[in-house]
């Protein structure tokens, strides 16, 4: 086919990612996103061009100068890659210019998922119970999300979409729906659920279907105005700016934590939702604490004296 611009199949290309595939409507928006980066910074290419693999190279090129890490430039290449093969499935083009596009070799260090300390959930909780430090109406919202994302490994869009009757009080769970609305069940502590009970006594009103976590209006949190408390709460903990803290953080502290502890891989996998139990086993490879310790007690040259 000739003539068609990157741009003329980006909707039905999304339309297949979420009707097809399944794919939450975060991940619809990345893929939106990461096109039209593509298209702002190269250009709108016939999508047959016999430059457009120069140009794709010429976009990883732009995206490095920018400062994007390995793993950013990676997402964008996936993204890509998925695009050019949904167009090449659906012969809208009969070569497909990102099968010579390789993705950036990442250090095992650098792909390791960020996470934060013991000492820093602890200096976190303490600064949120500072009324010095936090005394505005928003300080109590600020002192559940972190509660919530720390006990639960909830993503944002998942945090954002409890709603009271997704909490079981007597039983000690939470339901989420993550990626494709798909629906699993994590518990979570004591504690935190009696803090939670004792907030809602303090709404004027409610019902089940009314959201668990809700802003100053009463109404539904959205994602960026969660990512947002999480920067003002950052910022008043006095952390540096080098130190990353973002909801997803809270999500890999809490399954990190849960590692060193001792929790199984494949226990982890139903908590966190994935669905390979290779996206979890990062976090094996996060924990040398825990790996050192099985290997002491399980090697020969540990354990006896005649060698």
């Amino acid at each position: 086919m000739t003539g068609y611009k990157f741009s003329d199949f980006i909707d039905d290309f999304l339309i297949s990612k979420e009707v097809e595939e399944g794919c939450a409507t975060s991940t619809i928006k990345a893929y939106r996103y990461d096109l039209q980066k593509f298209m702002e910074l190269v250009g709108d290419l016939e999508v047959e061009s016999p430059v457009i693999r120069q140009r794709i190279r010429l976009f990883l090129k732009k995206l490095k100068d920018k400062g994007y890490t390995k793993k950013g430039i990676s997402r964008k290449i996936a993204s890509l890659r998925s695009y050019f093969k949904f167009l090449t499935l659906n012969e809208f083009i009969t070569k497909n210019p990102m099968s010579t596009i390789k993705s950036p070799k990442i250090k095992l260090e650098e792909s390791l998922p960020k996470f934060l300390k013991i000492s820093d959930i602890e200096k976190i909780f303490m600064k949120l119970k500072d009324r010095k430090v936090f005394n505005s109406r928003k300080s109590h919202r600020y002192y559940l999300i972190i509660r919530l994302l720390y006990s639960t490994m909830a993503r944002v869009s998942e945090l954002c979409n409890i709603k009271i009757r997704d909490v079981d009080f007597e039983k000690g769970y939470i339901s989420l729906r993550g990626k494709g609305n798909k629906e699993r069940i994590v518990p979570v502590d004591k504690t935190t659920l009696e803090i939670f009970k004792e907030s809602l006594q303090n709404r004027i009103r409610y019902t089940p279907e009314d959201y668990l976590i809700v802003n100053t209006r009463n109404n539904k949190l959205n994602p960026r105005v969660v990512q947002a408390d999480i920067k003002t709460i950052k910022e008043r903990c006095g952390f540096p700016d080098s130190k990353v803290i973002t909801p997803h953080v809270f999500r890999h502290t809490g399954a990190t934590h849960l590692r060193r502890s001792g929790m199984d891989i494949s226990e982890l996998q139903d908590i966190l939702g994935h669905s390979s139990p290779n996206t979890t086993r990062i976090y094996a490879k996060n924990d040398i604490t825990k790996l050192k310790q099985s290997y002491s007690m399980m090697h020969p040259l540990n354990n006896s004296d005649n060698f």
